[in-house]
């Protein structure tokens, strides 16, 4: 309802005020696939604050590296995140982890309580003012250059991961390796990884079907960008054009989440043209690949984090 009543809502008069404008950076270039709401989001804060807020994107890991933004945006050497994973804010916290465990999509979150945790939880850690998660219900899935025909075949293999996955893989046997997200295709391609976990999309939008033969059978966790604001910049802009930015980000968790699950059925259309094979685990294996993510991620979590781990796991569960 918000998103319909926002977008048709009609402009109010122009009025003749001071512009504000928001440094911004995003995890992955501007022309990965990811980052394809991106514009859409920039284009409506600046509609809808009457072009009182202008967003500028400078761009991604070329301005800043991706492992480094979180502190940047900490230290008020960029304004804004647009879009970068959770678990890349893990140096500051094991507790960002949980956002990629979560059984709800991100407006549910914000009914049960668990938004306004996150909200906590960024001003804390990351001096930044949590506006949502753009992203929501997409799965990470395996894949693979090697075929194997139950978890017992990944032990040993070199797994290319970032935080959120690092104790499921090794649970499993593989060996973690952390690369940034724009040299897996290298990696793929010369052997140094056997394997990835991504979200279940874009892979096509990347080039990686090109070096890459499987895709595991099932899936776990779930896509976890977060879009924050440093805070000091957050409070220097009026209590209007802070409405926007909130509102704003709403609206595209569903509009983006849509976008992005119609998305993976047809990228998959791409790989399987391309030759990639989808490795359905048989069904025990396939119970165990699913609760061992789960399982260990949370134990490693909540060891790690025990002031909000618990809590974030109650709020995030889905009800039976």
């Amino acid at each position: 309802m918000l998103a319909a009543a926002f977008l048709l809502a009609p402009a109010a008069a122009v009025q003749a005020k001071d512009v504000y404008t928001i440094k911004a950076i995003s995890a992955f270039p501007k022309n990965h696939p990811h980052n394809l709401g991106l514009p859409l989001f920039i284009k409506l804060v600046e509609e809808k604050s009457q072009g009182r807020l202008k967003i500028n994107w400078l761009g991604g890991p070329e301005v800043v590296k991706t492992f480094d933004q979180a502190d940047a945006l900490r230290r008020g050497s960029v304004d804004m995140l647009l879009y970068n994973p959770f678990s890349f804010f893990k140096p500051l916290g094991a507790v960002f982890m949980c956002r990629g465990l979560s059984q709800i999509p991100a407006w549910e979150e914000r009914q049960t309580g668990a938004f306004d945790l996150w909200v906590k939880i960024f001003r804390e850690k990351v001096n930044a003012e949590y506006l949502g998660s753009l992203n929501s219900l997409v799965p990470f899935r395996l894949f693979l250059n090697k075929k194997i025909d139950g978890i017992e075949g990944l032990k040993g293999l070199k797994i290319r991961v970032a935080p959120l996955y690092i104790p499921w893989m090794k649970a499993l046997g593989a060996k973690p390796i952390t690369i940034p997200p724009m040299e897996i295709y290298t990696a793929m391609q010369r052997g140094v990884v056997d394997g990835f976990v991504w979200p279940a999309y874009a892979i096509p939008g990347l080039g990686w079907h090109e070096v890459t033969k499987y895709e595991v059978i099932p899936g776990a966790f779930q896509i976890e960008p977060a879009t924050i604001v440093n805070l000091d910049k957050f409070k220097s802009l009026p209590p209007d054009l802070q409405k926007v930015l909130k509102d704003v980000t709403e609206i595209m968790e569903g509009i983006d989440t849509a976008r992005s699950l119609v998305r993976m059925e047809t990228d998959w259309k791409i790989m399987q043209a391309a030759g990639m094979k989808k490795l359905v685990l048989p069904p025990a294996d396939a119970k165990k690949f699913v609760e061992l993510a789960n399982d260990v991620t949370w134990k490693y979590v909540i060891e790690q984090a025990p002031k909000y781990g618990p809590e974030m796991r109650k709020l995030t569960t889905k009800k039976k």
